[in-house]
Order: structure tokens, then C-alpha cells, then sequence
């Protein structure tokens, strides 16, 4: 039974919790996720919700709003090897990945009843997400999405991410403890590469598809 200052855990998000535990989908939380963005505590997605729109970086965004264009890759391949955009397409050819995926994201919308500057920030961080394993060089295996949402986390907090860093580490305490080391080693190199790099959020990084990706790197603190 619960204490009268306890908050009571919808039945709804305590479902999508015990079936994102029991499965070694890594897309597993994208439902947790979801049913957490429509009846989470209020308070808590007010939490978020501030922790977004107070950052300096926000307030600069917020002022353009700037959303990118769906990306040119037959222009992207023919840039010179290293560029970011040839290894952002690189990135996209060797993982399948289709880069308008992502823009299609129903946590969009979720965002967006939020509020619409709460949802300009989701949908340009949805547009950076690839971008952003192509910047830290974490790959796209269960691992190296961990260490992805990790940075994404330490730089601008959201509520996706931050459900796969509490839970996946509950997971392996649940079924797999041999791999908690393994998985709180990617949470912490990720977390401490987003607190050490400098802001990515609030960069046209769509303007920079001709440069160095390793000078890129080494100017936002990423190397």
C-alpha cells in the first residue's frame, strides 16, 4: 500500500514497464517511452519539460527554429572522403537506416501536446539523432544506442532516453546481472562524453556536410 505522498504508477505505464523489462528488444522502451509521455506523472513531465526549455541552448533555438531539409544522399556520397555528410551517409548505407525515419516519430506529436516549443525541441533532436552517432562514433548496436541516449541525456534531457538509461539497467539487475557492468560502462561513456562535449542541439551541423568529421570532433570536444 502506498504512503498518502506516494505517487500512484498508472496501470497503463506499470504494464509498459514489466513488458519492456521482460524483452531484449532494443526498441523495447519506445512503447514504455510513449505510454510514459501520456500518463506519466504530471509533475515529472513538467520536470522534463523545464529541464529542456531552460538550457541556453534552447532559448537560442527556440529564437529561429530551425529544421533541416531531408537530406540530399546523392549529394552526400559525392562529398570528399572524411566530410561529415560522406560519412553521415556512410553511416546511414551501413546500417539500412532510412534518415526520414525518425522525423515520422510519433514522440513528435507526444511532445508537441506538450506544448509547441517543447515540441520544435523533440522534433530537431529526433533530425540529429543519427547525426549524433556519427559525431561521438557510437555505432548502432544495443551497446552503442545505450552510449547514444546517454550523451543525448547529458546534453539535453528528455524523456525517451532517460526511460532507457533507468531501465535497461534494471533489466540486467532483473535477469542478466553479469552484463550490468557491461551496460553501466556504455551509460557512463556516453553520459560523461555529453557533460564534457560542448552543445550539439543548437548547431546547423546540415551547414558543415563538406567538413573534416575529425575537426569537427576535436572543435566540440567530442574527440
Amino acid at each position: 500500500m502506498s504512503s498518502p505522498n506516494s505517487p500512484d504508477l498508472d496501470p497503463e505505464l506499470a504494464a509498459s514497464l514489466l513488458e519492456s523489462l521482460t524483452s531484449w528488444d532494443p526498441r523495447a522502451s519506445v512503447p514504455l517511452a510513449l505510454a510514459y509521455m501520456r500518463c506519466g506523472d504530471e509533475a515529472a513531465l513538467e520536470g522534463f519539460d523545464a529541464l529542456a526549455l531552460g538550457s541556453p541552448v534552447a532559448r537560442e533555438m527556440l529564437e529561429d527554429r530551425y529544421l533541416s531539409p531531408l537530406p540530399d544522399r546523392k549529394h552526400l556520397a559525392s562529398l570528399p572522403q572524411g566530410s561529415l555528410g560522406r560519412e553521415y551517409e556512410r553511416y546511414l548505407a551501413d546500417n539500412d537506416l532510412d534518415p526520414n525515419l525518425l522525423r515520422e516519430s510519433a514522440f513528435i506529436e507526444a511532445h508537441a501536446a506538450r506544448g509547441d516549443d517543447v515540441g520544435y525541441l523533440a522534433e530537431r533532436g529526433f533530425q540529429l539523432h543519427d547525426l549524433f552517432h556519427v559525431l561521438t562514433g557510437f555505432d548502432t548496436t544495443p551497446l552503442g544506442e545505450v552510449r547514444v541516449v546517454s550523451f543525448s541525456v547529458a546534453q539535453v534531457p528528455a524523456p525517451y532516453p532517460a526511460m532507457i538509461i533507468a531501465s535497461r539497467p534494471l533489466q540486467m539487475v532483473l535477469y542478466k546481472p553479469q552484463l550490468l557492468p557491461v551496460v553501466m560502462d556504455a551509460i557512463t561513456e556516453g553520459w560523461a562524453l555529453g557533460r564534457r562535449a560542448k552543445p550539439l542541439m543548437g548547431v546547423h551541423w546540415e551547414d558543415f556536410w563538406e567538413s573534416s568529421l575529425t575537426d569537427l570532433r576535436q572543435e566540440y570536444a567530442l574527440a
